[in-house]
């Protein structure tokens, strides 16, 4: 079913500002030294980020899965988006499935630290496809 534009920019905006506060989570994780809930928070950032951009786009994805799938399908085959930010992605979503899940895995601080920026600079990307001119 497809949504009609005032429901599509409402859920849009929701996806930015969970993705937004999400991203300042990370930050406060990794400030106090919880890096597997910093590895959580920075893939989720993404995670809410990159739905944004899928639903503005009316490609939305119904798991974690599609919406790699999709990212890859419509913005990394197309140029829109790079190889690395595809690798980036899989990566993080290894990592969060790893300190959710695993209780012998520990995110090592000095990882999180070199992922950080990585991250804050895929979700401006992110935006700005969302923003972009169709």
């Amino acid at each position: 079913m497809r949504m009609d534009e005032q429901d599509k920019k409402i859920l849009v905006d929701l996806y930015l500002s969970k993705g937004e506060e999400t991203l300042a989570d990370a930050v406060l994780c990794i400030e106090n030294n919880r890096w597997n809930s910093a590895a959580n928070r920075l893939y989720y950032a993404v995670f809410h980020v990159l739905n944004a951009l899928l639903v503005s786009d009316d490609k939305p994805a119904c798991s974690h899965k599609g919406m790699r799938l999709a990212f890859g399908k419509n913005y990394v085959l197309t140029g829109l988006a790079s190889e690395e930010e595809a690798h980036l992605l899989s990566r993080m979503e290894t990592m969060r499935n790893k300190a959710d899940y695993d209780c012998t895995f520990t995110a090592k601080a000095e990882v999180v630290k070199e992922l950080y920026p990585q991250v804050k600079v895929f979700v401006e990307h992110l935006k700005l496809l969302v923003k972009r001119e169709r």
